[in-house]
């Protein structure tokens, strides 16, 4: 089977119509200690004061106290 230069054209202009890009932009940080219900994090310079930021094992904490390098979290 044969395609001509206007069928392969077509093919890939089909192709890049149905083409999906979906992306999503992710700040992660790193969990420096856990002390009464406190958590200290690194990393997460964009954070905002009552954020809620997702930790591992499908739980949330509040961002409460920002700190040039380590954010605090209840």
């Amino acid at each position: 089977m044969q395609l001509n230069s206007t069928e392969i054209s077509e093919l890939i202009k089909q192709r890049i119509a149905q083409f999906n890009v979906v992306s999503e932009a992710h700040n992660e940080g790193t969990i420096i200690s856990v002390s009464d219900g406190i958590i200290r994090i690194h990393g997460l310079a964009d954070v905002m004061q009552g954020e809620m930021i997702a930790l591992p094992g499908n739980s949330y904490a509040m961002a409460l106290n920002l700190e040039r390098d380590s954010v605090g979290a209840v």
